[in-house]
Order: C-alpha cells, then structure tokens, then sequence
C-alpha cells in the first residue's frame, strides 16, 4: 500500500480478494443446483471438500484485509468499498452454509 489515494490503497488492499468472488460464487452456485439433483456420494463428498476449502480461502481472505488494513489510516480502513466487500464475503458465506445444509440432506 504506497499510495496515499484512498480509493486506490483500498482498491490494492481489496483486490486479491475481489478476485476470487467469482469463482466462490460460481462453484456454490453450481453446487447449489447439483445438490437439488440429489447428487451421488461421491460427489457430494467433492462438493463438501471443496466448500471446506472455500470456507478457509474465506477465512485467509478476511485475515489478509485485517493484516493490510491493521495500521491504516481511518479513512482508508473505514472506506465504504471495504465494507461492501466484507457485506459480500458475508453473503457468501450464508451461501456457503446453505450449500452444505443441502448437501447433508
């Protein structure tokens, strides 16, 4: 973070993790419909590995921004982009445990 740019020591600071949205995103979603189609044992037991591996990337990602953001000014480590982005790690999160509970079921 070298910039004295709000937006853009935000920007760096959130971008590792931003980057991985989509595919969190995408690979719940997937697992959502597939899990509705009753999946094999086999494959629920892939799909509830992989979620055991988006729940630590989740966890990693959190902590990454805590760690950037520890010692930054408060405009910077209370700018609303920071916010949103721990709204949508929330957001997949319950995705996440919604994804499991279906395929425990």
């Amino acid at each position: 973070m070298q910039s004295h740019n709000p937006n853009a020591v935000v920007r760096e600071a959130l971008q590792p993790t931003m980057s991985q949205f989509n595919s969190w995103r995408a690979d719940l979603a997937t697992f959502a419909v597939r899990a509705e189609r009753h999946a094999g044992d086999r494959d629920r037991r892939a799909m509830l590995e992989r979620c055991a591996a988006i729940e630590d990337e989740l966890r990693a990602a959190r902590t990454d921004i805590i760690i950037e953001l520890a010692e930054a000014p408060r405009n910077i480590a209370g700018h609303s982009r920071v916010a949103d982005v721990e709204k949508a790690l929330d957001n997949i999160e319950a995705a996440l445990r919604d994804v499991r509970r279906r395929l425990r079921h």
